[in-house]
């Protein structure tokens, strides 16, 4: 297996974890945050990074940042989270009208959310299980490679 191989099974393993912490820290919504992670591999001569991708709002999630006051946030939005999340609508409101003063609420006073974890704690538990272990067979399997290629080099002259 080489390095690229290896990072790019390191980062599946992760996308996994951070689904699994998304779901025991409370923050699993509807699953989009965990679908949208996504890990690939910049090489660049000897140095590979392993780069995650995933929607914006997951960095708020795990540092806890809301959302300032000023500006409304979609109705569209808090209507889907209402459902997903089945949260009666009170008496004498439709769903429209419930959404629309909560998108206004969080307009005029934003919003503090707590901080839930998910990336480091994830990419630990990771990197000390499955990811260590895959990591190290790569690496001894890529300077293998690079030795049997160093003796298929080697004319042995008589």
């Amino acid at each position: 297996m080489t390095i690229t191989e290896a990072l790019l099974r390191v980062g599946e393993e992760l996308k996994i974890a951070m689904a699994q912490e998304l779901r025991d820290n409370g923050s699993y919504n509807t699953g989009a945050l965990a679908a949208s992670i996504e890990y690939s591999v910049e090489q660049k001569q000897f140095e590979y990074n392993l780069v995650r991708k995933m929607l914006k709002y997951g960095d708020y999630v795990d540092k806890g940042i809301g959302r300032g006051a000023g500006k409304q946030p979609p109705v569209k939005e808090i209507i889907e989270w209402l459902k997903f999340k089945k949260i009666p609508v009170p008496q004498k409101l439709t769903i429209d009208q419930f959404a629309f003063l909560i998108a206004r609420k969080i307009g005029k006073q934003g919003t503090n959310p707590r901080p839930r974890p998910f990336i480091t704690p994830s990419i630990n538990r990771v990197l000390q299980t499955t990811g260590k272990k895959i990591l190290t067979e790569a690496g001894i399997d890529e300077v293998v490679a690079n030795i049997n290629n160093e003796l298929k080099s080697i004319k042995v002259t008589a």
